[in-house]
C-alpha cells in the first residue's frame, strides 16, 4: 500500500569526487521528480555568476601613456601585455580586497606569471607567459588587483582607478566551468526519484568544493 506524503524527499546523500586539479564532482539525491531541474539551473547560475575572484582592474607603465602604445625593448607592445596580464589568475591573502603591485624587470629575459609572486600575491597559474625584454629594456610598472565578482567592464572601473592609470576589464569570476546533468535512481524500488550530477572546475584561486 502506498503511502502519504506530508513532505518531499530531501537529498539524504551528497558525493563529492575529485576529477582533475580545480575540478570536482558533485552528486545530490534523491529528489522527488522534476524537483531537480527545479534546483540545478538556479545553483548553476549562483555558483558562475556569485563566486568572488581576483583579478587586475588598472595598471601603470613607465613609458606608456595608453593601452596603444609601445614600451622601447619589449616585444610585446602594451595592448599584448595587458591582455597577456589579465590572463594571470592572482590570489590575494585572506582579508585583503585590494593590492597595489610595483615591478621592476631588465632585459634580456622572459617574464611569466612566477615573477610576479611576493609576499602580497600569489598566483595560481605560474607558467603564464607575460612578456619578452631585450638586452636593453627596463620594464617598471605597477598593477592594481581587486577582489570582486562576476564580469566589470573598465568603464566601469574608472572611479577606482588611479587618473593616470589604464583601467582594465576585470575577469573576477574564478568558476571556468559548473555543469549538471539529471538522471533518475532507485529508491525503495521506485526508479521516478532524481539526481543531480555537477562537474564544476574553478581556476585555482577557489576551491570547486
Amino acid at each position: 500500500m502506498k503511502k502519504i506524503k506530508i513532505a518531499p524527499s530531501l537529498p539524504e546523500i551528497v558525493e563529492v569526487n575529485e576529477i582533475g586539479e580545480n575540478r570536482s564532482e558533485v552528486i545530490a539525491y534523491p529528489f522527488e521528480s522534476g524537483y531537480a531541474i527545479t534546483l540545478a539551473h538556479p545553483l548553476r547560475r549562483l555558483i558562475l555568476g556569485s563566486s568572488v575572484g581576483y583579478a587586475p582592474i588598472s595598471i601603470k607603465i613607465e613609458g606608456a601613456a595608453h593601452e596603444f602604445d609601445s614600451v622601447r625593448g619589449m616585444h610585446e607592445d602594451v595592448a599584448v601585455f595587458i591582455i597577456n596580464l589579465k590572463n594571470i589568475r592572482f590570489k590575494l591573502p585572506k582579508g585583503v580586497e585590494k593590492a597595489k603591485l610595483s615591478y621592476n624587470f631588465s632585459g634580456p629575459r622572459n617574464i611569466t606569471a612566477s615573477d610576479l609572486i611576493n609576499d602580497e600575491v600569489e598566483v595560481v597559474n605560474p607558467d603564464s607567459f607575460l612578456a619578452t625584454l631585450n638586452e636593453d629594456a627596463k620594464l617598471n610598472f605597477t598593477v592594481v588587483v581587486a577582489q570582486g565578482l562576476g564580469y566589470v567592464q573598465s568603464e566601469d572601473l574608472r572611479d577606482e582607478v588611479d587618473s593616470d592609470a589604464i583601467a582594465l576589464d576585470a575577469f573576477f569570476t574564478p568558476v571556468k566551468k559548473a555543469n549538471y546533468e539529471i538522471g533518475n535512481v532507485l529508491v525503495e524500488d521506485n526508479p521516478n526519484y532524481e539526481k543531480i550530477t555537477f562537474d564544476i572546475e574553478t581556476d585555482g584561486q577557489i576551491s570547486p568544493v
